[in-house]
């Protein structure tokens, strides 16, 4: 298992406290028979409440600009298998028109300074017994941590809400003990169980989408990962984590 959390900077302040919203996708399955997929993958982006609204418009925002770049409708959901497909004109775009979207929401991310990512896989070639719920728990942990090393100048609140895709299977709570042994803080900021929202009306879950999609790749990659727009869409991708580790953060 390795995980990940990247801290994005955000605003400095004397609160000591913050309350985030969490949203989560999932890459793979987390079956342990034979012919399920070897990784199971977590991943997510949180936002401080203080902020979503901010984060929302500048998204909102950001489509309305691939739209006018390339053709994308500001309403189009951008689900990333699909969105890479080989298809020649999905949603009315090309393959290149397509990665450089994808491009510009990689920069939205890591020019953003609100925003932390996570990611969590099981490879469960190493005996995992029950790849969903340790992924669901360290990416809890790794948020709880996250909460309670942060400040934020606006908001002296305290919590973590998780959201995550209502297509995926839900996570259930058997993580939720695992978790509080690990890291009991997270019992006092945890605001009950994940919940679904559809992702095609969230632009936060697409976005987390597009990050377990690409680690799944980074991890095996297909064709289209091993020619030139994949690995300038990986590119991107891992500079997302290793920026804020160059700065010792």
């Amino acid at each position: 298992m390795l995980g990940d959390s990247r801290g994005c900077g955000g605003m400095r302040g004397q609160n000591p406290a913050r309350m985030d919203l969490v949203y989560v996708d999932e890459s793979g399955d987390p079956g342990t028979k034979e012919g399920s997929s070897r990784y199971f993958i977590l991943c997510g982006l949180s936002v401080h409440h203080a902020d979503w609204h901010e984060v929302t418009r500048h998204l909102e925002e950001l489509r309305v600009r691939l739209a006018e770049l390339h053709g994308l409708s500001p309403e189009a959901e951008i689900h990333a298998a699909e969105f890479l497909s080989s298809s020649r004109d999905h949603l009315g775009l090309n393959q290149r028109q397509r990665v450089q979207c994808l491009l510009h929401l990689l920069g939205f991310l890591s020019r953003t300074e609100k925003v932390t990512l996570y990611r969590v896989f099981i490879d469960k070639s190493s005996g995992a017994a029950d790849p969903l719920a340790i992924a669901w728990a360290a990416l809890a942990i790794k948020a709880t941590d996250k909460v309670e090393a942060a400040t934020h100048s606006r908001c002296e609140a305290k919590g973590l809400v998780i959201i995550s895709d209502d297509l995926r299977p839900s996570p259930g709570s058997r993580w939720i003990d695992q978790a509080m042994l690990a890291n009991p803080k997270l019992k006092g900021l945890l605001i009950d169980l994940p919940f679904g929202r559809e992702s095609h009306q969230s632009h936060l879950l697409q976005l987390s989408d597009l990050l377990s999609f690409l680690t799944k790749q980074m991890l095996m990659p297909n064709h289209f990962f091993r020619g030139t727009g994949g690995k300038a869409l990986l590119r991107r991708y891992h500079r997302l984590w290793s920026s804020e580790k160059d700065k010792g953060r």
